[in-house]
């Protein structure tokens, strides 16, 4: 799980994040070892702070963040 360490968000935050991260992991066919995993937990994790709850736009803008 990317966001462990992760403490001042909610369960249901941390649910809604790691189900955004694994649907884009998988939309892209990432391994555990790629190095984009890495920017993409961070991108999750700025957008839930600023408030972002829906899993559906934070799979969109986790993509946008990794197309640039």
């Amino acid at each position: 799980m990317p966001f462990r360490t992760v403490t001042d968000l909610d369960v249901q935050t941390l649910r809604t994040m790691t189900a955004a991260y694994d649907a884009v992991v998988a939309r892209l066919n990432m391994k555990s070892d790629d190095p984009r995993t890495g920017p993409l937990a961070a991108k999750i994790v700025m957008l839930a702070r600023a408030g972002e709850r829906d899993v559906g736009k934070l799979i969109e803008q986790a993509l946008i963040g990794l197309a640039r």
